[in-house]
């Protein structure tokens, strides 16, 4: 027997006749476990997503914190590697590996590190690797020229510095360049060729910027090269920019010296002696290009009587060192045999001693060449016996050879 409607004891509502089951609750029983399975896959897909949100967090706190003391390592070592404690720094940036594996930073400065403890395969091993990673960095091929001239080893030394100069710099390439192009030239002098460190370095003149400092210190590598003429206009350059700059002014009187300018010479020098004390050697060549100045018989612009003076003065000179030197040599000028320099350059002096007057050079022009050039052969003669002169000597000895370098 089918029974009446009646009421859900469940929901209050009507049960219709001939329903066994509250449809109102059999349909919310069902949505648990069927439609909702969509529902079920959204919840789960959500959790799923805030479990991964969850994770992320994690992970870049984790790393956040890896990073943290990676650089904490870091910065510890480059303390203490401007302290000068390279030991010390090898710890504190293999350290910071651990919490940044291949940091090219890291491993850059714990190949320095390295290099200053005296771990020298080491250090080039790390270099090596950063090397493979990238072969045109400017600042792995500069470390690796370093470790190169190190060991001595000089084309391996030149060959990364040429790549550093021409690598790739992450900022002020310029400046790197040139500052690789600068060691590399004071590389190449220390090893002893010299004729490479003057193409180097007359290379980086090309571009050089305006900067008295840096002129300054190109023409001082130049004038260790023998190159001069190239390093006197960079030191003119630098004291337009900075007419008292010390170092530019001794390098200008250094050069004009060699390049046999005496009066630029004294004049550079004599500036330089004013802002402060020169160093020995600029001091005698200070000395030396004023006693030329005041001893060259055939100067322009002198006066019959001074030029007559100078031309006494000098064969005076030049006759005390001949006998100086003789003496020193065991070599007897009294002996009528001539058989060695000293004693062939003694005869002619003195047959042209009787002729050596005031009033005879003031007459004849050609006597006193003739005077001037017995002092200046006297002078080569006692140089190659005896070796370079002082004094006096020596300023009558540079004007000889400027001489032969006017009549060339």
């Amino acid at each position: 027997m089918v029974e009446a409607e009646r009421r859900c004891e469940q929901c209050g509502q009507m049960i219709p006749w001939g329903e066994h089951d509250c449809p109102a609750c059999g349909e919310s029983g069902r949505f648990l476990w069927s439609a909702p399975r969509n529902t079920l896959l959204l919840l789960s897909f959500l959790v799923l997503i805030i479990l991964f949100v969850i994770t992320s967090f994690a992970v870049k706190a984790y790393h956040a914190q890896e990073r943290e003391l990676a650089q904490q390592w870091y910065s510890a070592g480059e303390r203490q590697l401007q302290a000068g404690r390279a030991e010390a720094a090898l710890e504190d940036f293999r350290s910071a590996l651990i919490y940044s594996r291949n940091n090219s930073r890291v491993e850059l400065q714990l190949a320095h590190a390295l290099a200053a403890a005296g771990h020298l395969s080491e250090a080039r091993a790390y270099l090596l690797g950063l090397w493979e990673r990238e072969p045109g960095n400017g600042t792995v091929n500069l470390e690796l020229a370093r470790l190169a001239a190190q060991s001595s080893s000089v084309p391996e030394a030149v060959q990364y510095y040429h790549d550093a100069v021409y690598g790739q710099w992450d900022a002020h390439p310029a400046q790197h360049r040139r500052q690789a192009g600068l060691e590399l030239a004071e590389f190449l002098l220390r090893v002893g060729q010299k004729a490479q460190a003057q193409a180097e370095l007359i290379a980086l003149t090309a571009d050089l910027p305006p900067d008295p400092a840096l002129e300054t210190q190109v023409g001082t590598l130049l004038l260790k090269t023998g190159e001069y003429d190239h390093a006197a206009p960079l030191f003119r350059q630098a004291l337009r920019l900075h007419p008292n700059y010390m170092p530019a002014l001794e390098g200008g009187g250094e050069a004009s010296f060699e390049m046999r300018n005496y009066r630029d010479a004294r004049r550079y020098l004599t500036r330089a002696k004013r802002l402060g004390a020169l160093s020995a050697q600029s001091q005698s060549r200070l000395e030396t290009a004023t006693l030329i100045l005041e001893s060259d018989p055939l100067a322009p612009r002198l006066s019959g009587q001074e030029r007559t003076s100078r031309a006494l003065r000098a064969f005076a000179q030049s006759m005390t060192r001949l006998i100086g030197c003789a003496a020193a040599s065991g070599v007897s000028l009294e002996n009528g045999q001539q058989q060695s320099d000293l004693q062939k350059v003694n005869a002619l002096a003195l047959a042209l001693k009787p002729k050596v007057r005031e009033r005879s050079l003031a007459r004849d022009p050609d006597l006193l060449l003739k005077v001037t050039d017995m002092v200046f052969e006297i002078e080569k003669v006692t140089e190659r016996a005896c070796g370079e002169p002082q004094g006096m000597d020596l300023a009558l000895l540079l004007l000889s050879r400027a001489q032969e370098g006017r009549s060339e």
